[in-house]
C-alpha cells in the first residue's frame, strides 16, 4: 500500500507543467472513442456551467518513478487513457483557442510518451506541436485512433465553447480546478503483478442499487407494495431482457394479457402487487420490516436481505440472450425521472443519485404513509416505460450467426396447456417496420453517447402519452420520430447558438413541432460548410432522405456507427499542386461520414483512389457512394463539381419526406 507522501493531488495545469509519462509496453494501446471523449469534456463543462467553485477530481493516475538522472519519468499503471485524452485536449484547446489568457500562464508541452508504440507517440507529437498546422504526410505512420479523438475532441469544444467567454471559462476551470489524484506505487513493486490486480479488481456497488434501497425504505411500511416495487425493478434492470420474464409465470397471465403476453392489464403498482400476491411472495419479505415497519432500514439492511425479495422457482421460460438494449438501466431510470416530472432532468447516469435525492427526500419527509406517491408513482412508470422500450424502441438483435437493428416484440402462445414464445415484428406491416428501424437506427448512432440521447427520451415520451399505449400506429409514431429529427435540424443544428431551441424544449414544450421552416432566412446553412466540425447527426439525417428517395433499391442500407468526417477530395493531397481552396474542400459537397480507420487509411489520395477502393470493399454511407457516382459519371471530382454537389445535397437535406 502506498505511503500518504506518495499520494498527490495535482490540478490539470501542475500535472502539464512539470513531469513526463510514459505507457509501458505491457498497457494496451489507446482505446478511448467518441463517447468516452465526449463524456469527460461534458462532466468539466457542467461544473463551469453551474460556476461551480468546487474542485472536480477526474480521477487516479497510479504510478512508479523510473530512476534515471535529471527529471523523473514516471510510468503510468493507471490512467492512460485518461492521461492522453488530457494531453490531445490541451492540444486542441491551444489550436482553437491561442490567445487565450489562461493558457499562456503555463509552460504546455507534450509530456506523455509510450516505450513501444513509435506510431502513437508521433500522432501525440504532431496534435502537440501547436505552431505547426496537423498534416499527416504518411497515414501509416501514424495512430488512426489518435487522430481520430483528436478529431472529436475538437468537434465537442467547438460545440460548447461557442464564445471566447465561454471558452475561457472553461479553460480557466480546467487548469485550476480539474484535478488528478497521483498515487506512487513502492519502488520494490511488482509491476506485473500489480497491474494483473488493477484490471481484475471486484466492482463496487452499482449506484441504481442503491437508490432502490432508498426507495424501498420509503415505502418500508407496506411489504406487498414493497415486494412489487423490487420485483418490477429487478424485472427492469435487466435491460438485455423483454419485461414479461422478470414476473413469475403465474403472476404474467394476470398483469399482461394471459393469451399473447402483449397488452398490459394493470393500471397502478398496487395492481401488480395483488397480482404477485397470489404467488404468496410477499411472505418473503423481512421478517424486521413486518414487524417494525416505521423503523428506517439502512442502505446495507435492505441489500444483505435481498434474497428475500428473489424470485423462485416459478420464474421459469429464460429468455435467450438475443438483445442487446442501446442504453443501460441507470440511464433509463432518468428517461422515466423526466417523463414522470416533465422537467429539464440531466440523462447523466453518474449523477444519479444526485439528481434523484430531491425527490426522495421530499417523499420522506411526508409523515402519512399514503403521501408516499412518489415512489408508487415511480415504480408504475418504470414498469410502463420498461414495457413500451421492450416493444417500441430499437435493439440490436443477435441471430442465425449475425446481428442487426431490430424491432420486436413478445409474442406469447398458450395451446393445450403447452407455452411457446417468439418475437415478432412490432408491426405487422413489414414496410412500416423497416422505416421506423431506420429512422430510430440513424438517431441512435448519431448519438453514440447515453447523456445525449434526447432523442429517446422524446420518443419514450410519445409513447407513454398515448390514450391506448398498448398499441401505437405506426405511422404516427413515425410522423412524430420524423417532426422531431426536423425540430432538431431546423431549429437547434441549422440555428446560430443564441436561437437554438434546447431538447427539452423540442420535446416538451413543441412537442417536436419544428417551429422554423425549411426555406426561412434565419438558418445558418454556413454551418454545413465546416468540415470536420459538421454534426454527425446532419450526415446520417442526410443519408436517412437519400435512402427514402431509393427506398426500393436501398432497403439493405444499414446505419452504423460512423464518426470520421472525410473530405471526398482530400486536404492535404499527395501531390501539392493539386491542392484546392480551403473554403471549398470544406464545402457540403465535399463531406461524407465514414469509419474513421477507413479515413485514416485513404484520406491524402485522391477521389478516383477513394472511389476505386470503396467499389470493392462498399461505401461507408450513401451520401458517399452519391459522390462516387458522380465521379464516375464526370470522371471527375473538382471545385466546380463539389460546389454544384453541395447546393444539390443541401437542397435534399431540407426537402420534405412523403411516406403517405
Amino acid at each position: 500500500m502506498p505511503d500518504a507522501d506518495t499520494i498527490n493531488h495535482f490540478n490539470i495545469a501542475e500535472i502539464f507543467s512539470s513531469d513526463k509519462y510514459v505507457i509501458p509496453r505491457y498497457q494496451r494501446n489507446y482505446a478511448w472513442r467518441e463517447p468516452e471523449i465526449h463524456q469527460l469534456v461534458q462532466d468539466i463543462w457542467d461544473f463551469v456551467e453551474r460556476k461551480s467553485k468546487n474542485n472536480y477530481y477526474i480521477g487516479t493516475l497510479i504510478v512508479y518513478e523510473r530512476k534515471q538522472s535529471g527529471n523523473p519519468i514516471y510510468e503510468t499503471i493507471d490512467g492512460q487513457q485518461r492521461l492522453t485524452t488530457l494531453n490531445i485536449l490541451l492540444s486542441a484547446l491551444y489550436r482553437l483557442f491561442p490567445e487565450s489568457n489562461s493558457l499562456e500562464k503555463i509552460n504546455f508541452s507534450l509530456n506523455l510518451f509510450f516505450d513501444s508504440r513509435e506510431k502513437s507517440t508521433n500522432t501525440l507529437k504532431l496534435i502537440a506541436d501547436i505552431n505547426t498546422a496537423i498534416h499527416y504526410k504518411d497515414n501509416s505512420a501514424y495512430n488512426p485512433d489518435i487522430q481520430q479523438a483528436y478529431k472529436d475532441t475538437e468537434k465537442i469544444l467547438c460545440r460548447l465553447l461557442s464564445t471566447k467567454v465561454l471558452a475561457e471559462q472553461f479553460i480557466t476551470y480546467l487548469l485550476e480546478k480539474v484535478k488528478i489524484i497521483r498515487v506512487k506505487v513502492p519502488e520494490d513493486t511488482d509491476l506485473n503483478h500489480y497491474f494483473e490486480i488493477m484490471n481484475t479488481r471486484g466492482e463496487q456497488l452499482e449506484k441504481h442499487e442503491i437508490l432502490k434501497s432508498y426507495m424501498l425504505n420509503i415505502i418500508r411500511y407496506d411489504k406487498k407494495l414493497m415486494f412489487a416495487f423490487n420485483t418490477v425493478w429487478e424485472a427492469c434492470a435487466d435491460m438485455e431482457r423483454y419485461i414479461q420474464y422478470g414476473f413469475p409465470v403465474s403472476a404474467r397471465d394476470m398483469i399482461f394479457d394471459g393469451e399473447e403476453w402483449d397488452t398490459v392489464q394493470v393500471s397502478n403498482l398496487k395492481d401488480i402487487a395483488d397480482a404477485l400476491t397470489t404467488d404468496d411472495e410477499s411472505e418473503k419479505t423481512t421478517e424486521e420490516s413486518s414487524k417494525h415497519p416505521e423503523d428506517s432500514l439502512s442502505i446495507l439492511d435492505i441489500l444483505n436481505n435481498n434474497n428475500n425479495f428473489e424470485a423462485n422457482e416459478s420464474y421459469n421460460e429464460d429468455a435467450p440472450q438475443r438483445f442487446n438494449s442501446i442504453i443501460n438501466f441507470s440511464n433509463f431510470l432518468l428517461h422515466v425521472l423526466r417523463i414522470q416530472e416533465k422537467s429539464d432532468i440531466s440523462l447523466d447516469d453518474k449523477r444519479l443519485i444526485d439528481i434523484f435525492l430531491p425527490y426522495l427526500k421530499k417523499a420522506s419527509k411526508k409523515k402519512h404513509k399514503h403521501s408516499k406517491q412518489f415512489v408508487k408513482k415511480f415504480g408504475f412508470n418504470l414498469f410502463k416505460c420498461k414495457y413500451l422500450f421492450d416493444k417500441y424502441i430499437l435493439k440490436r438483435e443477435y441471430i442465425s450467426g449475425r446481428d442487426q437493428w431490430s424491432l420486436k416484440r413478445l409474442k406469447h402462445k398458450k395451446y393445450n396447456n403447452k407455452r411457446s414464445v417468439s418475437y415478432v415484428n412490432t408491426f405487422e406491416d413489414d414496410d412500416w417496420n423497416i422505416w421506423l428501424v431506420k429512422i430510430l437506427s440513424m438517431f441512435h448512432v448519431s448519438t453514440p453517447t447515453q447523456v445525449y440521447k434526447h432523442w429517446l427520451n422524446g420518443a419514450l415520451y410519445f409513447l407513454f402519452q398515448q390514450e391506448d399505449h398498448e398499441y401505437c400506429e405506426p405511422d404516427q409514431y413515425f410522423e412524430y420520430l420524423y417532426n422531431m429529427a426536423e425540430s432538431f435540424l431546423l431549429d437547434r443544428f441549422l440555428m446560430e447558438p443564441e436561437s437554438q431551441e434546447d431538447y427539452f424544449e423540442i420535446i416538451y414544450e413543441n412537442n417536436c413541432e419544428p417551429q422554423n421552416e425549411s426555406e426561412a432566412e434565419s438558418l445558418n446553412m454556413d454551418v454545413l460548410d465546416t468540415g470536420t466540425a459538421v454534426e454527425n447527426f446532419i450526415f446520417n439525417y442526410l443519408d436517412f432522405k437519400l435512402w427514402v428517395n431509393k427506398y426500393e433499391e436501398d432497403e439493405l442500407f444499414d446505419f452504423t456507427f460512423r464518426s470520421s468526417v472525410e473530405h471526398y477530395y482530400p486536404q492535404h493531397p499527395i501531390a501539392k499542386e493539386e491542392k484546392i481552396k480551403e473554403r471549398t474542400c470544406n464545402n457540403f459537397g465535399n463531406l461524407c461520414l465514414i469509419d474513421n480507420k477507413k479515413n485514416s487509411r485513404l484520406s491524402n489520395h485522391m477521389p478516383k483512389a477513394k472511389m476505386d477502393y470503396y467499389h470493392k470493399v462498399g461505401a461507408d454511407s450513401l451520401k458517399q457512394q452519391s459522390m462516387m457516382e458522380v465521379t464516375k459519371e464526370k470522371d471527375n471530382w473538382d471545385s466546380k463539381i463539389i460546389l454544384k454537389e453541395g447546393k444539390r445535397m443541401k437542397k435534399i437535406l431540407l426537402s420534405p419526406v412523403e411516406w403517405e
